[in-house]
C-alpha cells in the first residue's frame, strides 16, 4: 500500500482547485450558443466568429469559473467606428438574449458583460478586429481612451502553452496555485490573475525558476522566493508599484491601476508565504509541514479524505504495462508499487 506523503497533498490540492468538468463543458456550450444566437440575429462577424480567451481559454481557470472571456471577431470596417459605438451595438443585440440577466457595458473597459443568472456565469464579450489575421495582434476597444488598442491574447496563450510544455507541464498548475493563494489571502487590494501569470512566465523563461526535477512544494517555494527577491528593492526603497511589461505588446504595461498600497499588501503576503514554505520544506514531519502549507493555502488545503483519494488515484495509475516517467522524475505505473521509504524530507 502506498504511504501518503507531501506529493499526495499537492496532487489533492490541484484536483480540488481544478474546475469541475461539467462546469467546463457548460461554459464552452454557453459561448457557442451566444455565438450562434448573434449569427441568427444578423450581427455581422467574421471567421472564426468567436474564440475563448482569458484564463478559461488558457486552462488556468480555477474552481467554478465565474466568468469567461470571449473574443467576438468583427469585420475590418468596424475599426472606422468608435469603440463605444461598437460596444453599445453588441449590448443592444444581447439585451434580447434568452435568459440574460444584467448586461453591463458602462462598467467594462473593453467588453460587454452578459450575466447568465441560471448558470451563475458571466460572459465577457470582447469585440475584436483582425487587420493582419488571427495569428497577429488584434485590435480591441478601450472605452476610456476612446480608441482601438493592440492586444494579443491568442499569441500569449500560445506562448504560455509552449512554455508549459517545455517545462514538464508544470507552469499551468503553478499558475493555479498562485491564484488560489492570492484568493485565500487577499480579498481586496489584490493583483489581477493575468499579472500573476506573467510574473511566473517571466521567471520561468529567464531561468530563475526551475520547475522540472523539483517537487510541487519546491516549485511553490521557488515562486514565492523569486517574486520576493525580484521586487525586494522596490518594496523596501521605492514609492511606486512595479511596471510589468506586456509579454506580447512591448510598449504596453499590464500593471496600470495597480496602486502602491496594493503592491505593498501583495509583497507582505508573498514574504509571509515564502517563510511558511521554507519552514514546510525544512519540517521534520509531514504533520509539521502540513501546518505550514495550511498557512499558505488556507481553506483550500486538502483534507485527509482528499489526500486518501489522491493516493487511490495514484494506485490506479500503477497498472501493468503502463509505466512512464513523470515530469518530477518519478516512475508511474508498472507491475508493482514500490512504497515510499521513510524520510525527514517533506518537500513533496
Amino acid at each position: 500500500m502506498t504511504v501518503p506523503n507531501m506529493r499526495h497533498h499537492f496532487d489533492a490540492l490541484i484536483t480540488k482547485i481544478n474546475p469541475p468538468e461539467d462546469r467546463v463543458r457548460l461554459a464552452s456550450r454557453r459561448v457557442g450558443e451566444v455565438r450562434d444566437w448573434l449569427k441568427d440575429h444578423e450581427f455581422a462577424t467574421r471567421t472564426p466568429h468567436t474564440l475563448l480567451s482569458g484564463s478559461y481559454g488558457r486552462k488556468t481557470a480555477i474552481e467554478l469559473i465565474p466568468d469567461v472571456d470571449t473574443l467576438l471577431f468583427l469585420p475590418d470596417d468596424q475599426e472606422d467606428r468608435t469603440p463605444n459605438a461598437v460596444l453599445l451595438e453588441v449590448h443592444r443585440v444581447l439585451k434580447e438574449y434568452p435568459g440574460a440577466g444584467e448586461i453591463d457595458v458602462k462598467g467594462q473597459r473593453r467588453s460587454v458583460r452578459l450575466h447568465l443568472p441560471d448558470d451563475h456565469l458571466y460572459l465577457d464579450i470582447v469585440p475584436s478586429i483582425t487587420p493582419d489575421g488571427v495569428d497577429k495582434p488584434l485590435l480591441v476597444p478601450d472605452r476610456p481612451q476612446q480608441e482601438w488598442v493592440a492586444s494579443d491574447p491568442l499569441g500569449y496563450a500560445k506562448r504560455l502553452s509552449t512554455t508549459n510544455g517545455e517545462h514538464g507541464e508544470k507552469v499551468v498548475p503553478l499558475v493555479k496555485l498562485f491564484k488560489v493563494w492570492r484568493d485565500e489571502h487577499m480579498i481586496r487590494r489584490r493583483p489581477k490573475s493575468y499579472v500573476l501569470e506573467v510574473m511566473l512566465l517571466y521567471g520561468v523563461e529567464d531561468g530563475t525558476i526551475t520547475l522540472t526535477r523539483r517537487s510541487r512544494a519546491e516549485n511553490v517555494h521557488d515562486l514565492f522566493a523569486y517574486v520576493a527577491d525580484k521586487y525586494a528593492d522596490l518594496m523596501d526603497n521605492g514609492k511606486e508599484a512595479p511596471r510589468i511589461r506586456d509579454p506580447q505588446i512591448t510598449d504596453k504595461y499590464i500593471t496600470r491601476g495597480w496602486s502602491r498600497e496594493e503592491f505593498e499588501t501583495f509583497m507582505r503576503r508573498v514574504r509571509e508565504a515564502r517563510r511558511a514554505a521554507e519552514r514546510a520544506l525544512a519540517a521534520e514531519s509531514e504533520e509539521d509541514a502540513v501546518v505550514e502549507w495550511e498557512k499558505v493555502f488556507g481553506s483550500r488545503w486538502p483534507s485527509q479524505d482528499d489526500v486518501r483519494e489522491a493516493v487511490l488515484r495514484e494506485g490506479q495509475e500503477h497498472q501493468p504495462g503502463q509505466t512512464k516517467i513523470s515530469p518530477e522524475g518519478r516512475v508511474i505505473g508498472g507491475a508493482a508499487v514500490i512504497p515510499t521509504l521513510p524520510t525527514r524530507y517533506h518537500g513533496g
